[in-house]
This record gives structure tokens, C-alpha cells and sequence, in this order.
């Protein structure tokens, strides 16, 4: 009788052959299912639903703008001069904060807090 070698049958090959048939109709099924999902449910596909939002998002900005150039309690002018003056402010460094001497946090950044004592390396 011949002996026979589980090698020679290459079950590596063939089982990743039925791993990749099986994703792909996986694959295939869930998306099938998704879409008939959504025709029952009277959903729409992906490309309505970004144009929806798009749209959306288009009526909202034209909204608030609306919306901020009739609550402004100033004209465009005087607005404009105010941003302006605090330009030029900012630039000649009249009102401009000293950001060198602060840690971000608005407190200074020397002596306010103690150092952090050295670890002693005693044996």
C-alpha cells in the first residue's frame, strides 16, 4: 500500500480559495441586504442622502449670514474702521500682550511655582 502525505494535497491552497469565496459572497450578501433594507424602509441611497445634506448645509449658511448682517449693531463701516484701529493697535504694540512672559495660561512663567526635587540616587 502506498503511503499517502496530507502535504501532497495542498489543503492550504484550497482553503484559501474557500476563504476568499466565502468573504466575497459575504460581501455580496450583506450588501444586498443593506439596499433592500433601505427600499423597505423607504430609505434612498447614499447619493441622495449626501445631496440632502449638502443642500442642508448650504440653506443653514445662507441662513446665518442672514440672520448676522441683520443682527449686527453696527454699519459695515463703522465695523470695519473698529477692525482697523485694533490692527493698527496690535501692530504699533500699544495694547498687545506680553505673550514672552506668560506660560499660556495667562500666569507667569517664572517663580510662581517650585522647582521639582531631584531624586535621590542613594544605594
Amino acid at each position: 500500500m502506498a503511503k499517502f502525505d496530507l502535504k501532497d494535497l495542498k489543503l492550504d491552497e484550497v482553503l484559501d480559495d474557500f476563504r476568499s469565496q466565502a468573504s466575497k459572497r459575504f460581501d455580496d450578501v450583506v450588501g444586498e441586504g443593506r439596499s433592500q433594507a433601505r427600499r423597505a424602509g423607504g430609505g434612498h441611497d447614499d447619493g441622495a442622502l449626501f445631496s440632502a445634506f449638502s443642500v442642508g448645509l448650504l440653506a443653514g449658511a445662507i441662513v446665518g449670514a442672514a440672520v448676522a448682517l441683520l443682527m449686527t449693531p453696527v454699519s459695515g463701516t463703522d465695523a470695519r474702521r473698529k477692525i482697523s484701529d485694533q490692527v493698527d493697535k496690535m501692530r504699533s504694540g500699544v495694547t498687545a500682550p506680553d505673550w514672552d512672559k506668560t506660560s499660556g495660561n495667562g500666569s507667569p512663567v517664572s517663580g510662581t511655582q517650585p522647582a521639582p526635587a531631584s531624586p535621590s540616587t542613594g544605594l
